[in-house]
């Protein structure tokens, strides 16, 4: 008898990986969905002439530290956006950081837009990414409806920003979001990478699970200002995390903005994606621990379901264990496991191929996010327990406490 209720609790957690499994496929499919609908409409942003409808006075903030590896080209990138009247500011740490000389140096011969470098000074209350903004909202001109904030790592296409803006003319909306799409070429860590990060875009597929990305936000001034988002950056860590709790305490949308999606082709290392992963996770932890626990229990009630339905049906095959109808129970278990895992990056990987072609999405991505799928698993098991403990996270050369979403302090340099 015991045996059989051993059978009933192996089987219990193999039908709740098959449940999850169901799920990731239909918002797989919604997010398809969400895409589609968005690229389909896309054309109704425009006039007759091509040109964005919604243009208003915009001020695109970009905050630097050190030279990334493409900065030269998301600088050139700025200078070519689609829409009428836009300001950069390009906010430093120090006049000594390698990026201020080389940015001043690549956008001494722009025409338009207008723009400006701003040093902020170290700090020891914040990150000190959130302090480069906060002294770079100092100078935005009064003029500005719009706020649009990028990060240096980032390369926009041409109408990038008429595409992060056009939601905002329904004012109902609290903030515009794009999202990174990690590039599989370049090695093991950048294909990891990729199939890491490729699980999260989902997640914009539905409002109650969107969050703003600080990589690629769009907000207006004024709104801004209301929710006093600079005042709940004044000691945080996450500027991206701040700004998403302001949209939900308010019960405002968020939107995502397919065509804000942002390919990114820089090199990584296995160590360099860890650390990378793990701050993320982190942060999470410690600024919604609700989504960290859910994504825990997500992750590890689907790697265990999908491990305990393989293994089954193996010991079954050997005669070890059971009969021939355990064996042809756990065969379907896991296959219908498996085949969900990578019906949802297919369709994924569908949805990103109606924004991005090549060279920034290939067959590598695809054999990546779909392959992958049967293996990331245990990479998020891995990543999820590493980020359990601690509070101090090494970002950008700096060691922060984050002692609580709203209270960060510089601990080491």
């Amino acid at each position: 008898m015991e045996i059989h209720w051993v059978y009933l609790v192996l089987f219990a957690t193999c039908l709740f990986s098959c449940a999850q499994g169901l799920q990731g496929v239909f918002a797989g499919w919604r997010f398809l969905r969400e895409v589609t609908l968005a690229v389909d409409g896309a054309q109704r942003k425009r006039d007759g002439t091509g040109r964005f409808s919604y243009q208003p006075r915009l001020a695109v903030i970009l905050p630097c530290c050190g030279v990334d590896e493409y900065l030269h080209r998301t600088v050139e990138q700025l200078a070519r956006q689609n829409h009428d009247d836009y300001e950069v500011i390009f906010t430093f740490e120090s006049e000594a950081d390698p990026a201020y000389g080389a940015v001043q140096e690549w956008a001494r011969e722009w025409s338009k837009p207008a723009h400006r470098l701003v040093v902020s000074g170290p700090t020891t209350q914040r990150s000190q990414k959130i302090h480069n903004l906060l002294a770079a909202l100092q100078v935005v001109s009064a003029d500005r409806e719009v706020l649009v904030f990028l990060d240096s790592d980032a390369v926009p296409g041409d109408d990038w920003l008429g595409h992060m803006v056009a939601p905002l003319a329904d004012d109902t909306v609290g903030a515009a979001t794009g999202f990174r799409w990690y590039c599989a070429k370049g090695g093991l860590a950048n294909g990891i990478r990729c199939v890491w990060n490729a699980a999260s875009i989902t997640l914009f597929e539905q409002e109650r699970t969107r969050f703003c990305w600080g990589g690629a936000t769009a907000i207006r001034k004024k709104r801004f200002e209301e929710l006093r988002i600079a005042e709940r950056w004044d000691r945080a860590l996450s500027d991206d995390l701040q700004v998403t709790r302001a949209m939900k305490e308010s019960e405002l949308r968020i939107v995502f903005v397919p065509q804000a999606l942002i390919p990114s082709h820089d090199r990584t290392t296995l160590r360099g994606f860890w650390d990378f992963a793990v701050r993320q996770l982190t942060i999470t932890r410690i600024g919604a621990p609700r989504i960290w626990w859910a994504g825990f229990f997500l992750c590890m009630g689907f790697m265990w379901g999908g491990t305990v339905a393989a293994a089954i049906c193996i010991l079954a095959a050997l005669g070890v264990l059971g009969s021939t109808a355990v064996l042809v129970i756990a065969a379907v278990i896991w296959g219908l496991i498996t085949g969900t895992a990578l019906a949802r990056s297919a369709l994924r990987q569908l949805a990103i191929r109606k924004v991005l072609g090549p060279p920034d999405v290939t067959w590598l991505d695809a054999a990546w996010d779909i392959g992958g799928a049967l293996v990331i698993g245990m990479v998020h098991q891995m990543l999820f327990t590493a980020s359990m403990r601690g509070h101090r996270i090494r970002w950008r050369g700096r060691t922060y406490e984050m002692v609580t979403p709203d209270e960060t302090r510089l601990v080491g340099t």
